[in-house]
Formats: structure tokens, sequence, C-alpha cells
């Protein structure tokens, strides 16, 4: 997303829009290939994912800060841990939460995946990753019906990235955020429950999802009580 940055965001909500802009010729284009003749997108439901300030990013885009093409939508949001600022109060540009239950009123499904030590400090020299007020807790309580809200309780900010990471940002992801035992665990989790959130959204799927909100315990992290808001549960999840 960027090299260095600064405490203000909407450079980056306008780059989201202009790849999706892209996506509907620019596309098609890389795909119009001898191994790939007859492949074309099927652009009918998009999703944007972002961890940490690129959630921040995914949401401001969602929430129409930038305009996208005529016929493009966003139909799904999934934030991964994802934080506005350094504290309520303290919040970057372009500011995303309003501190007011189910503001976003965004009419499409949301997926939050919090981490349980985001909001601890490592030490003393360097401050959360994902401040309490500012966090995953404070995107999801915003959030607009329907909405799913899973929190990997031993885990931390970085550990949705690889295990090895290189460069000095690399080496600093294992240095400011509290951790937690390993990453690969917490990778396989997020893939999963984006696979189950997609099926049911996109797909009417909703075993895997129900499964696993009935049976944290199959995670391979140990999660917290699973949430949500669904206005209808009978025609969207049936939770028993």
């Amino acid at each position: 997303m960027y090299t260095v940055t600064g405490p203000d965001a909407t450079q980056e909500v306008e780059d989201a829009a202009a790849i999706i802009n892209w996506l509907p010729e620019g596309l098609i284009q890389i795909l119009d290939s001898e191994a790939l003749v007859g492949v074309r997108p099927v652009l009918d439901n998009l999703a944007l994912i972002g961890h940490s300030r690129g959630a921040k990013v995914a949401f401001g885009l969602a929430l129409g800060l930038s305009k996208l093409s005529l016929g493009l939508k966003i139909s799904a949001i999934v934030g991964l841990d994802p934080v506005d600022g350094r504290d309520v109060g303290d919040q970057t540009t372009p500011r995303i939460l309003m501190f007011s239950n189910h503001s976003f009123n965004l009419n499409m499904p949301i997926l939050i995946v919090g981490t349980g030590l985001g909001a601890l400090k490592r030490n003393t020299f360097f401050p959360p990753c994902a401040p309490k007020g500012v966090n995953h807790r404070a995107f999801f309580l915003e959030s607009s019906d329907p909405a799913f809200y899973f929190v990997a309780l031993e885990h931390g900010h970085m550990d949705f990235l690889d295990d090895n990471t290189d460069g000095l940002r690399g080496k600093l992801s294992y240095c400011i955020c509290r951790n937690g035992p390993s990453r690969n665990p917490m990778r396989r989790f997020s893939g999963g429950i984006l696979v189950a959130f997609f099926g049911a959204t996109f797909s009417s799927d909703t075993l895997i999802l129900e499964n696993i909100i009935r049976n944290p315990g199959l995670a391979p992290v140990k999660l917290d009580t699973p949430e949500w808001y669904i206005p209808t549960i009978s025609t969207i999840l049936d939770l028993g």
C-alpha cells in the first residue's frame, strides 16, 4: 500500500477505488492471452478485505469516500483487526468510526476478525497496534447487519502475516506488536473464516459458517464467543 505513511489515508482510499474502476477493462486485457482464451471476470460480487489500516481504507471506500464507476458496487466487506487511529479522539484522516452503534449503514454483509493481543502494548516504547476504542470491537459495534464478529484471543495484530517477513518493516512486525505463539494458526483461521463467510454471502452455503459459530472450538485458534447481527435469522443464518 505504501512505503512511508502519514496520518492521512485519503489517497489510499482513492487508490483502492482506482484499482476497482480499472477492473472491467484492465483485467480483461490481462486475461486476454492464449492460455486464458474465453476467460472473463464476473464483477457482480466485489468484496473488500483489509488488514489494520487497510481495513480502514476498505471501509472508507465502502462508505463512499471515493466513487466507483457506474455499474460497479461493493457487495461485502471484511476487516482483519481494523484500526482507525491511535485512540478515541485521535483518529487518522479520513475518520471512519463515529462511535454510534450501527452507524455504517452499509447494507452489505460484514465480517470483522479481531485479535485479543492487539490492544496490548508489547513494551513501553511502542503503543498498542490495535488500540482499544478504535479497533475491531468499535468497528463491529458500528457495523450494520448482517455482520459477524470473531476474536482470536491468544493472537496479535501481525499474526495474519507470513512467518518470514523480509526487510526493515518485516523485522519490525515482530517487534512493535504483541504476538501470539505462532502465525500459522491465525492465517489458517483467517482463510477458513473468509471461505465460510463468502460461501454464506455469495452462494447461500451457510453450513460452514453456522458450524464455526455453534462450535468455535473447531477453529485452529482459541476464539472468544462469536457475535453477530442478523436482520432475519430464518432467511440468512439458522442458528437454532
